[in-house]
């Protein structure tokens, strides 16, 4: 099988992406911001690679001979810095796609909550048509777009 790259694999939902892969027969690393990240990914299977979405290097070295990457890293929260939501949202997530296009990487799969659709107004009738909202004053909703992080990717890969 083929090999993939998984961010936020010591969460919730990256935890159960890597089991499913690993049980699909897929070798797998998550990055890993902490050695408690890199424990819990090794739990599940994985190889941790040490780094974070600001780090082109560890990036890079993670998407080396991967066709996969699996993106489900994400600041969230109710509240924040805008700044640290763009650092890590937008351009973290465009220095993930410019290090697996660089690498390779035959699919990127962006991964994301409800969440993303919501500025103040209930989910109702919601499909996968629903537009995302960058107007949305909750930082996580307004900042967790793969367009966003495309036109990002024109930046310096620094955060």
């Amino acid at each position: 099988m083929s090999v993939a790259f998984v961010t936020g694999g010591s969460g919730f939902i990256g935890g159960r992406l890597i089991e499913r892969l690993r049980a699909d027969g897929h070798t797998v690393r998550a990055l890993a911001r902490s050695e408690d990240a890199a424990a819990r990914i090794r739990a599940r299977g994985a190889e941790p690679v040490s780094g974070d979405l600001a780090d082109a290097v560890a990036l890079g070295t993670a998407a080396k001979g991967c066709e996969l990457t699996f993106h489900a890293a994400a600041a969230l929260g109710d509240w924040g810095e805008r700044e640290e939501f763009e650092r890590t949202n937008v351009q973290g997530t465009a220095n993930l796609l410019q290090a697996s296009a660089e690498a390779g990487v035959r699919r990127f799969v962006h991964v994301g909550t409800e969440a993303a659709l919501l500025a103040g107004e209930p989910l109702v009738s919601v499909d996968e048509t629903a537009p995302l909202r960058p107007d949305s004053r909750a930082l996580y909703s307004s900042t967790r777009g793969p367009r966003r992080a495309a036109r990002a990717r024109r930046k310096p890969r620094g955060v």
